[in-house]
């Protein structure tokens, strides 16, 4: 039987214990004799030193159960001068101060304690990580376990050892290490693993760095959503919870299997309790994960009319906001104020038609027509009207036109935006979401169920075992005779998940909708706007020429008559006939001065519609963008999402590790177990294949 022999003697100070003395309680501030809890184990503290001469904080620490002893160096500290220093020196090759402070202290701890077998272990985080590494090199006895290290100044390690006595634990998050890795700065001694915890988010890079919170209620969550509402929950950080062991020997499960171990009765017991707790408890956290991603989902779907609705008031807004000039208010809106003030303009229109008729009864009278009579010349100007007013109609015609574009732009066009997908869904990312989950939630029962099976099966295996090794002592002791019989055992039933055609683009999916959404809506509804808005811009510069063509008339017409004609000066002389045509004149121009007035400041409006209706556009993409799935609930589906996916990896080790124990046994029974156990190992990699679909990526 191949063995594989392990780099390290695990106890119940094991690694998910010093990391989590290392990423949470080295930053609190222990004095001497405080008593602090780990995982259900009592620590006391030995020892503190804190701010030495180059920065060091480090502390030792009892355990009460095993009486070992740790010695925990503390991370960087942002308040503290010399640590930042240090953090800086460890970029080159020299030997910073600390480090030689971090070994002191070991060796004196060391020397100290050694009637109680001296320090057994060491870890600390960020600096304590290379701090930890600093002194591990150089005593390959003692168990070192980092988490997030920095790295230690070149030419300390020696490329021709490998440094086994040395643990270091990436977060898969965490900003410090990936960025190391990714820079080749390859100067972290010893194996390195790759744990699943934090977050995704900028906001949370310092707990995705030390792996934990530190508030007042010691809590390792974040929550998730608003409390109250779908989709609300908590995701776990603690980074000694991801650490993933072998159930039987406690090694963690990293780079490599666990020593192999002879498979019996009590093996099998052991298996059976940690499918119900360790496996089962973290499964249904990440069902409960996954059930508040479905939660967000159903919200969203249930909301498809508000999210609609929304978005056609902020289209309406940007439209309304486009012009300054108050006239274009509401011009989405079947009734708006620039109708009605098309229908004032033709109002004014009529009065000044009215006044140059009055005009024109002044200027018949018979002044006037002495001088008509004279040069032989007709002053009317009433039938330049006519032109005018079947413009202004034809204005108001197309404004009419114009509204009802915008209408079916906001009505029709917009609820376009949300359809599409797979199935044509009316909601789209809902819908895809939707059928998505719905064959995820079934395989998640599916492997449920299976695991709930294969625990049957082993505690079966386990009792018929005892009871055949119980009918064979009988049957020796009796000189032969029967073997008692075995009752039945659970059989194997067969759980074949079902695919899912949906997400293949993952969560980019949806920037892929709203682009094509966005890109047929700019396309289309600038086709129905910009031509009907050039025509109405270039009509009203018509409808001022011809109001130029009346005014002018009216100017020449009056001109012609009392200017520079010995009859016009000779009437003005003994009549007041001349101060009656100005004061007719002026009333006439009047109305005409304000329509073009008015005119203009539409035009104006109608020349920013036009030019400004790709910015509009731009602006209300990232509308569109939150409309078709809420921008944070679109994330926190995401966040879940990794969450379970983080414990989907776990339980893979854990059945590999399993699958690797159970192999090669001389039994059986045990032969089918194996089967069993490489079957919900294949179904956990296919769901966790399909729950990362709803990742962006």
């Amino acid at each position: 039987m191949s063995t594989t022999t392990p780099t390290k003697i695990p106890s119940s100070t094991n690694d998910g214990i010093l990391v989590e003395l290392a990423g949470y309680h080295a930053y609190l501030e222990y004095m001497r004799d405080d008593t602090l809890k780990v995982n259900g184990v009592d620590f006391t503290v030995l020892d503190t030193r804190y701010n030495q001469k180059h920065g060091l904080d480090a502390l030792t620490v009892y355990n009460d159960v095993t009486e070992e002893i740790t010695v925990i160096y503390v991370g960087t500290n942002a308040a503290q001068v010399q640590d930042l220093k240090t953090d800086a020196q460890l970029l080159s090759d020299l030997t910073p101060g600390q480090i030689q402070e971090a070994r002191l202290y070991f060796e004196e701890m060391n020397k100290k304690f050694n009637s109680s077998g001296g320090v057994s272990s060491i870890t600390g985080n960020s600096l304590g990580g290379a701090l930890v590494a600093a002194v591990a090199i150089e005593n390959p006895e003692v168990n070192a376990v980092t988490l997030n290290p920095a790295l230690l100044p070149e030419g300390m390690l020696d490329p021709n050892k490998s440094y086994d006595n040395i643990t270091n634990y990436f977060s898969t998050y965490d900003a410090l290490t990936q960025t190391l890795m990714a820079l080749n700065l390859d100067r972290i001694p010893g194996h390195r693993h790759e744990i699943y915890n934090g977050i995704p988010d900028f906001a949370m890079l310092g707990t995705n760095h030390t792996g934990y919170l530190r508030n007042n209620e010691g809590t390792q969550y974040y929550e998730i959503g608003i409390k109250g509402q779908p989709g609300y929950g908590k995701i776990y950080i603690d980074a000694d919870s991801h650490i993933v062991t072998s159930i039987w020997t406690g090694y963690p499960l990293y780079g490599g299997n666990s020593e192999r171990i002879e498979i019996d009765k009590e093996q099998l017991v052991v298996l059976a309790d940690a499918l119900s707790s360790v496996v089962t408890e973290r499964l249904e956290l990440a069902s409960s994960y996954m059930g508040n991603s479905v939660d967000i989902v159903e919200y969203e779907g249930n909301n498809l009319y508000q999210r609609m609705r929304i978005l056609q008031e902020q289209f309406e807004d940007l439209f309304n906001n486009l012009v300054g000039d108050p006239v274009f208010r509401n011009i989405t809106a079947i009734s708006n104020r620039l109708k009605s003030e098309i229908d004032r303009l033709i109002i004014l229109l009529d009065l000044a038609e009215v006044r140059c008729k009055s005009l024109n009864y002044v200027l018949n009278s018979p002044p006037s027509e002495l001088i008509e009579h004279l040069f032989n010349k007709n002053i009317s100007v009433e039938s330049v009207f006519s032109e005018a007013r079947r413009q202004f109609n034809e204005l108001r015609d197309d404004v009419d036109g114009l509204t009802n574009i915008l209408h079916g732009i906001v009505m029709d066009l917009i609820p376009e935006l949300f359809q599409g997908g797979q199935e044509a869904w009316y909601d789209a990312i809902v819908g895809e979401l939707r059928a998505h989950y719905s064959i995820v939630n079934g395989n998640r029962e599916k492997l449920l169920t299976n695991i709930g099976e294969f625990k049957k099966q082993v505690i079966d295996v386990s009792e018929a075992f005892d009871k055949k090794d119980k009918s064979l002592g009988h049957a020796i002791r009796n000189n032969g005779g029967s073997i008692l019989g075995i009752d039945g055992v659970q059989h194997t039933n067969t759980y074949t998940l079902e695919q899912s055609p949906y997400l293949l683009m993952k969560m980019k999916l949806k920037d892929a909708h709203v682009d094509l959404a966005f890109s047929r809506f700019s396309s289309v509804s600038h086709s129905m706007l910009i031509p009907l808005l050039s025509k109405l811009h270039i009509l009203t510069f018509a409808i001022e020429g011809s109001l130029d063509t009346i005014s002018s008339s009216i100017k020449g017409a009056t001109n012609l008559a009392f200017n520079g004609t010995l009859v016009g000066n000779l009437i003005s002389i003994f009549s007041d006939f001349d101060d009656q045509v100005k004061s007719k004149v002026y009333t006439s121009l009047e109305p005409i001065d304000e329509l073009t007035s008015t005119l203009r400041g539409i035009r104006k409006g109608l020349n920013q519609l036009i030019h400004g209706y790709p910015t509009l556009l731009t602006n209300f993409k990232p509308y569109l963008d939150s409309a078709i799935f809420g921008n944070d609930n679109f994330y926190n589906v995401h966040l879940y999402n990794l969450a379970s996916i983080a414990i989907l990896k776990e339980m893979d080790l854990l059945f590999t590790d399993i699958v690797h124990q159970l192999s090669y046994q001389q039994a059986v029974s045990i032969d089918v177990l194996v089967e069993v156990s490489e079957k919900v190992k294949q179904n956990m990699g296919i769901l966790q294949e399909q729950v990362e679909r709803g990742t962006i990526s």
